[in-house]
């Protein structure tokens, strides 16, 4: 697309692997070498060792902001030229270092398993430490699943040629990957893998079947890689859990999303008993498309005739800056900041990794926005979703590192409800013609449908993935029947059974995110939670900013259950609060069909 940009990371470093560049790594490897030495020499954590402790934690914290620092912009390059071999490489340095690291803090993770809880609360009311509680307190409950010193530093040690090698390698045959089109005005051509999702929102039914079908068939030529791939990760981390003593492979996405059992539970109970507006919404998007049935291709279409909304780059920043502008006008400045000084990377060009996302580093406070921009209205929403990342990491700008580390449960919070304002402004303006509110409210529902069943079924197809693989390696063949399986039950009734996606599994990125397991039920979770503070910055107004803000700053340091109950005085784990969001869908769904003269 015209005009949509490339980013500036310069602020980072002048220049890859120049003098600066250098220096911060030789930096960092150094600094690693005395936390090693002084993790090393630390048996014991009580009165007696807390100076050293102390010592220990804000070596910790610089190394925190430093590596971050030198993640986040080699995952920049890595992204924006996947077929970069010198950017594919350093990837791979990154993720040595970062066993490293993690190697470094085995032995305090063993001290800390041993550790009484008062001696924790102790360094935790060290002036030098404050605001750290929560980061210790975690510490302390992740250290009683670790294995002893030399187990933990080995299993790292073999992560960086064995999970994370595996990463990689998807990151770069996603990156490589192409397929055959002939359908639309291009004619025949080859798309790169990061176009399936554009393609997918094309008003050409056959566009968007060719996209499905033949995109699926170059994964399928790539499925024992895939397969191998899926295995690989899945069984390290089961491999690890037998070793820590963890039967229930849940138990460390929970941690990871401070979150519970009983939450996510009642999260779901409450998603398939209240999503019935959403399953009758694509019921009458089937009938518009003059289909009996969805095929998969399909969910994402945009409504027959009528207006199809479609931007310029020009036109999608200054929707989304004055949408933030109605409703926060805080957030506008920040996006207003964000492009003005190039820090969003979008622009359509081969090469690219498929997908968005926003990176920060702890150093500088900065943070980058990644996509390839389209022209269409999921292309906006994109947009406004990942600036609402960058802003949530603004807000924590003032909090020390240790302190501002989230979870993807809140972290998608922040971003979806970015994607709201924008939505909502549209709807609000009068001058918004009737046909594109349509396509809005259908934007929207496509957004409940994503979150109410696609994600359900990424949930249950992981959990039914992961139980088998406990047993032995999952073939490519099995793992297509596990996600039609899981198609059909998250979508019911509502999917042309000879058009479902059955390579789903090989397709979907998160899948194969090393650093984080079932990267799927936090957006479910932040979407519900975004409907809930829209409701609430409906009411309060003026005053949401406050709440807003509060919430955001709460998340680096309290449960996804403690920053809602004291910003929002909400339970999370009690069904009613997942159902009273629910009913934002339902009053869009009564909506459209009011729009679509149905009503």
């Amino acid at each position: 697309m015209a005009n949509a940009p490339v980013w500036n990371l310069t602020s980072y470093f002048p220049e890859f692997d120049g003098d600066a560049y250098r220096e911060h790594i030789a930096q960092l490897e150094f600094d690693i070498t005395r936390l090693e030495n002084l993790a090393d020499s630390l048996p014991t954590l009580d009165e007696a060792t807390l100076e050293a402790w102390v010592e220990l934690f804000l070596m910790d914290e610089s190394i925190l902001a430093d590596f971050s620092h030198w993640s986040s912009y080699v995952g920049c390059l890595a992204a924006t030229d996947a077929q970069n071999e010198r950017f594919q490489q350093e990837s791979g340095r990154v993720s040595q270092m970062g066993a490293r690291y993690r190697n470094a803090f085995a032995p305090v993770m063993a001290v800390f398993r041993e550790a009484d809880e008062a001696a924790v609360q102790a360094l935790a009311a060290r002036e030098e430490l404050k605001d750290c509680e929560y980061f210790l307190t975690r510490l302390k409950e992740e250290a009683s699943r670790r294995m002893d010193t030399a187990r933990e530093r080995l299993a790292s040690d073999l992560g960086v040629d064995g999970i994370s090698a595996w990463g990689r390698l998807y990151d770069t045959l996603s990156g490589r990957l192409s397929f055959h089109m002939t359908a639309g005005e291009e004619g025949e051509r080859e798309v790169p893998m990061a176009q399936k999702r554009e393609l997918l929102q094309h008003s050409d039914p056959e566009v968007r079947r060719q996209a499905l079908v033949n995109s699926n068939a170059a994964w399928e030529g790539v499925a024992y890689a895939t397969a191998a791939a899926l295995n690989a990760i899945a069984g390290t981390r089961l491999t690890l859990n037998r070793h820590r003593g963890v039967e229930d492979f849940l138990v460390e996405p929970l941690f990871g999303a401070a979150t519970t059992r009983e939450t996510l539970d009642a999260m779901w109970r409450a998603v398939d008993s209240e999503r019935g507006p959403v399953l009758d919404y694509l019921r009458r998007k089937a009938a518009l498309l003059g289909r009996e049935r969805l095929g998969f291709q399909d969910l994402s279409a945009p409504l027959p005739g009528g207006e199809q909304p479609s931007y310029t780059w020009e036109q999608a920043t200054d929707l989304v800056i004055s949408s933030f502008g109605a409703a926060y006008p805080k957030l506008a400045d920040f996006a207003r900041e964000a492009l003005d000084t190039h820090h969003v990377e979008a622009e359509k060009r081969a090469g690219k990794r498929p997908g968005a996302f926003c990176t920060t580093s702890l150093k500088s406070r900065e943070s980058r926005v990644f996509m390839t921009f389209g022209g269409t209205l999921g292309d906006v929403q994109t947009l406004a979703h990942e600036l609402g990342h960058a802003f949530h990491s603004r807000i924590l700008a003032d909090k020390r590192p240790l302190a501002a580390l989230y979870p993807m449960t809140l972290a998608e919070t922040a971003s979806t409800f970015a994607e709201r304002l924008v939505q909502n402004a549209l709807l609000a303006d009068p001058a918004v013609s009737d046909a594109v509110k349509r396509q809005v409210l259908r934007a929207r529902l496509d957004d409940a449908a994503v979150f109410c069943c696609d994600i359900r079924m990424r949930f249950l197809f992981e959990v039914d993935f992961y139980t088998e693989r406990s047993s032995g390696e999952v073939s490519a063949a099995r793992c297509k029947e596990l996600m039609l399986d899981a198609q059909r039950t998250a979508f019911a009734d509502l999917l042309d059974p000879d058009e479902l996606d059955p390579m789903f599994w090989a397709s979907k990125l998160h899948f194969y995110i090393t650093g984080v397991s079932f990267y799927n039920f936090p957006y479910t979770f932040g979407y519900l939670l975004s409907l809930g503070l829209a409701e609430r910055a409906s009411a309060e107004k003026g005053s949401f900013a406050d709440t807003y803000e509060h919430f955001l700053a709460l998340t680096g340091s309290a449960t996804s259950e403690d920053a809602v109950r004291l910003a929002l005085g909400e339970d999370l784990s009690q069904e009613g609060f997942w159902k009273r969001a629910l009913a934002g869908p339902a009053k869009d769904a009564a909506q459209f069909a009011s729009l679509m003269g149905e009503g």
